[in-house]
């Protein structure tokens, strides 16, 4: 799958709407109950977003960046501003064993069961971890493309392994097709731009 490590423009991003979709197939019974199928075990993402008006240099920077992703051939960095964080997240305990632990999020309520969110594309610099709530400055590396954090040796049995981090969605364009309208002078809109998350 082709991706390309670069971010859409973020002062486009943050008037997106859209957020995480999940799949339920229901089927309607005779007697009124239905039957639920959960198709995807995790959400996929949705956005949409409207560029409207934009002028100058504004315009031909979001142009560049649909011609170097050739519609919907490449995917990309979103930033998602309504969930974008992770705080002292606990991604797992040590065994003396493992170095290399996924990056995840719990969404977790009283009562709920909990969802984890493997994090895959992680801010360059974001990252502080901790250890039994030690910070560590150093003693690890993390793969900000994959979200797998590597510990030089194996933390210990039981140890409580915490991050911070800031992350990114990857997306693509949901469509082939820039299609903008020119109301006047260098002044152009392109509205209900479709962008959809990958599964990597």
């Amino acid at each position: 799958m082709g991706f390309h490590d670069i971010r859409f423009p973020q002062h486009i991003s943050y008037g997106a709407v859209g957020g995480p979709r999940f799949s339920t197939t229901i089927q309607q019974l005779n007697s009124g109950h239905e039957r639920r199928n959960i198709n995807w075990s995790a959400a996929r993402r949705e956005y949409r977003v409207d560029v409207s008006p934009s002028r100058g240099d504004e315009w031909r920077a979001l142009l560049d960046f649909f011609h170097a992703r050739l519609g919907r051939a490449y995917g990309f960095r979103l930033k998602d501003f309504a969930d974008f964080e992770l705080i002292d997240g606990v991604i797992a305990t040590g065994d003396d064993t493992r170095q290399s632990f996924q990056i995840c999020k719990i969404y977790e309520a009283a009562g709920d069961w909990p969802h984890r969110r493997d994090l895959k594309k992680i801010v360059p610099g974001s990252v502080s971890v901790r250890l039994d709530g030690i910070l560590r400055e150093t003693g690890w590396s993390v793969d900000t493309g994959t979200g797998e954090l590597s510990f030089d040796t194996p933390p210990d049995s039981g140890a409580v392994i915490s991050v911070s981090c800031e992350f990114d969605v990857p997306v693509r364009f949901d469509t082939d097709l820039m299609e903008a309208a020119i109301p006047g002078p260098d002044v152009h809109h392109w509205q209900s731009v479709q962008l959809v998350e990958l599964r990597v």
